[in-house]
């Protein structure tokens, strides 16, 4: 894994050119990793992300016995601890809420699983009520810091092995990760699990990519087309499988947005599938901006424009794609809104108001609701000065998008947070740009000036 720099300032771009692969999705990668982990014999992952989050899963498999071989960085090898799970454990989910929820979820079928966060101001301060009401109610207990159940999380059964399952009820308005979770649980019970899912889910998309892994791994899931109910019938095992990881996202999202935000850029980006994060829907919206954009077998291909148009977008189309379309949007003259995106404010950080705040140091002209981003856009950003990448992955990325087009340098601290899922970002930026020089690493000893 490539090694993120702590802060860097990025400079104006005269254009940008060149092809560039984003990593792996994390989303598929850690769901994978732990079917394989949770399946008695091996399994294989094809193109498997690279970034802090899958490290933190991957360290968490390993901890319960699963054998993963990375000789090949293009397809993973796993062989399954299914059969022989630790009944105690303790984990490190690094900053990922994916992987915190996950391992806390099936830790339910265990005696005692303990996963801490390792950055206490952001990880550390997500709650996951909703999380251990549903394991309540399925017989198991889950255990957190305060009444929103804050990490670290201990998890475990109340009873004897046979004594937990049936059914349950979570809220997904928050996050889907708490129904991801239990559906990972549910297959280990023996018995039919039900799970009502209540209110408007968060990220339906990433519910889908769960349901893929699963299925993958031969679990049967049924459920209704609204991802409502959700039935796991008793009597399954994770099986080995082959899975293969679609490009991240979130990553997509920082390219595409740091194409269409400089004059004169052509990129093509490799690897780009329409999937359950909303990549489709990422691309439609900057063609609606005015960038040109077109897909062929799988690459996409972005070139930069001068006018930019305000845009109106429902946010929960690609919730991981918001915060760098949200900054290109600082280029277009007009108001564009981001609705519909109130899960964005429990993530690493608040990536509503926090990140607007760090918009708005940078220059920008922004206002916020409850559930949207709004950008008065003017057509320019003056730029200037430091802002904080906010211990978050999307919030650095979007950073450096604004940056790419600002009237003066922009210095990002902080920006080591993007390993979280894209470590080589800077670095492919700075691949692209022509000429080269856009980015620049600060030395530790200037960050502190």
């Amino acid at each position: 894994m490539e090694q993120a720099p702590g802060s860097v300032i990025v400079r104006k771009a005269d254009g940008l050119a060149g092809t560039v692969t984003p990593p792996g999705a994390k989303s598929g990668t850690v769901r994978a990793l732990l079917c394989a982990t949770l399946a008695r014999g091996t399994s294989t992952v094809v193109r498997p992300g690279d970034g802090a989050n899958i490290a933190a899963m991957a360290a968490a498999c390993e901890r319960l016995g699963a054998r993963i071989d990375r000789a090949d960085d293009q397809e993973w090898t796993i062989a399954g601890a299914g059969g022989r799970l630790p009944e105690e454990c303790e984990f490190s989910a690094g900053n990922s809420g994916i992987v915190l929820r996950l391992l806390a979820a099936v830790g339910g079928h265990a005696h005692r699983w303990e996963v801490t966060a390792a950055v206490p101001d952001s990880l550390g301060r997500r709650g996951n009520a909703e999380l251990a009401m549903a394991l309540g109610q399925l017989g198991c207990y889950c255990h957190g810091q305060g009444a929103d159940i804050r990490p670290p999380l201990v998890a475990g059964r109340r009873g004897a092995r046979e004594s937990w399952g049936g059914a349950a009820d979570v809220a997904v308005g928050r996050s889907t990760q708490f129904l991801s979770g239990l559906l990972y649980l549910a297959p280990l019970a023996g018995g039919r699990v039900v799970i009502h899912a209540h209110g408007t889910p968060s990220a339906p998309g990433m519910v889908r990519v769960t349901l893929a892994a699963l299925a993958a791994a031969g679990i049967v899931v049924e459920h209704d087309e609204a991802l409502g109910r959700f039935v796991v019938p008793a009597g399954q095992e994770y099986r080995p499988a082959r899975f293969a990881a679609t490009a991240d996202g979130s990553s997509a999202a920082g390219l595409l947005a740091a194409a269409a935000a400089v004059p004169g850029s052509r990129v093509r980006i490799s690897g780009f599938h329409a999937d359950g994060q909303g990549s489709d829907a990422m691309a439609e919206t900057v063609a609606r901006m005015g960038a040109e954009v077109r897909e062929h077998d799988a690459t996409l291909t972005v070139c930069g424009t001068e006018h930019l148009r305000p845009v109106q977008v429902d946010g929960a189309r690609f919730p991981d794609g918001v915060l760098p379309l949200a900054a290109l949007a600082c280029y277009a003259r007009g108001t564009s809104v981001f609705y519909n995106v109130e899960p964005l404010r429990h993530k690493e950080c608040d990536r509503i108001s926090d990140f607007l705040r760090q918009l708005a140091a940078a220059g920008a002209q922004v206002s916020e609701r409850r559930d949207a981003i709004v950008i008065h856009g003017t057509g320019r950003l003056p730029g200037g000065g430091a802002v904080s990448g906010c211990h978050d992955h999307a919030v650095v990325m979007a950073l450096a998008v604004a940056g790419l087009r600002a009237d003066a340098p922009l210095r990002i601290d902080g920006a080591e947070a993007v390993a979280q899922t894209y470590p080589g970002f800077f670095a492919a930026l700075a691949g692209l740009a022509t000429p080269g020089g856009v980015i620049e690493a600060v030395a530790p000893a200037e960050v502190g000036r």
